[in-house]
């Protein structure tokens, strides 16, 4: 007999969260049909609140939309075919783990590897930039560096592998400080602040179904229909409490126009590095064409 009496003490909570669950469903119906007579309404600060964090959450996905690709393997540059079935695994890995060093120091990595000529393992170029330079190289090997051309090539691919390096420092530097901040601030913050939004609804049903059950009660089952709303109400409030906390946490967080910042500085410093290395290259490239012009039409004997 105690073995029975254990089990059914066990199941008591079970059973009595299948009857709240029956009766929200219950009450959200009488709601959609419209014969729910008395909805509780909730705080005009507490739909001010949601209407808030309903555009910070889509803010986040939509720029976590887009900045997913600072995490992508050479998305500037499509390579031919073979070269991606040839380097995917590899590429796709090396990308993963620069740019999770650079997530976890949030600081500086150190740059790419020189891109080699024709080296035993043709990898992906990293970036558009990085592929310009190795086919920059390449013709560099195959012309040499006497005549004009050869020597613009040469200079043009040290300055395209800078500038693909510092495409991977700002890659680096956006994925640590705004990527994965961005996607933590969704899966964590906001994420908490729905999930309570979800208990407040849920409750807030459970609340409703009480007070009608109150309100229709006969005598002598009022007493216990008003102790079982009073303890619906009680968890109602601490539960929209409990949501407004975690949605002002959500909109009153620094934390998106910090990001935001960081993001434009990451940006700042890429094109800024790269402007100077390119008119840095630029007159010198300019000056070999002029000579290059003289040389045909005076050409040695």
């Amino acid at each position: 007999m105690s073995f029975f009496t254990g089990l059914g003490e066990k199941m008591k909570p079970f059973g009595q969260n299948v009857g709240k669950q029956f009766s929200q469903i219950q009450q959200y119906a009488k709601e959609r049909m419209g014969s729910a007579s008395d909805v509780t309404e909730l705080p005009a600060e507490y739909r001010e609140l949601e209407e808030k964090v309903d555009k910070i959450k889509r803010l986040h996905e939509n720029f976590l939309r887009v900045s997913r690709n600072f995490t992508l393997p050479h998305y500037d540059y499509e390579p031919p075919l073979k070269e991606t079935m040839f380097d995917f695994a590899t590429s796709v890995g090396d990308k993963a783990t620069f740019l999770a060093a650079a997530g976890a120091k949030a600081a500086g990595v150190q740059a790419a590897p020189p891109v080699s000529p024709r080296s035993g393992k043709e990898e992906t170029p990293a970036s558009l930039a990085h592929a310009f330079s190795r086919a920059a190289y390449v013709s560099v090997e195959d012309l040499g560096t006497e005549e004009p051309l050869g020597a613009a090539l040469k200079k043009f691919a040290a300055a395209e592998e800078r500038v693909g390096n510092s495409r991977l420092q700002m890659d680096a530097d956006a994925t640590g400080k705004f990527h994965q901040p961005f996607s933590a601030t969704l899966n964590q913050t906001i994420f908490n602040a729905m999930k309570a939004r979800k208990k407040v609804q849920s409750v807030r049903l459970t609340y409703d179904a009480c007070r009608a059950r109150l309100k229709s009660a006969k005598p002598e089952n009022v007493e216990p229909a008003r102790i079982e709303m009073e303890a619906s109400e009680d968890e109602f409030v601490a539960a929209v409490d409990d949501a407004m906390g975690k949605m002002k946490v959500v909109v009153e967080s620094p934390e998106p126009l910090k990001n935001l910042a960081d993001l434009v500085a990451a940006q700042l410093q890429y094109f800024k590095s790269a402007y100077e290395v390119l008119a840095e290259v630029s007159p010198e490239i300019d000056e070999l064409q002029i000579t290059n012009e003289a040389l045909l039409r005076h050409p040695t004997d």
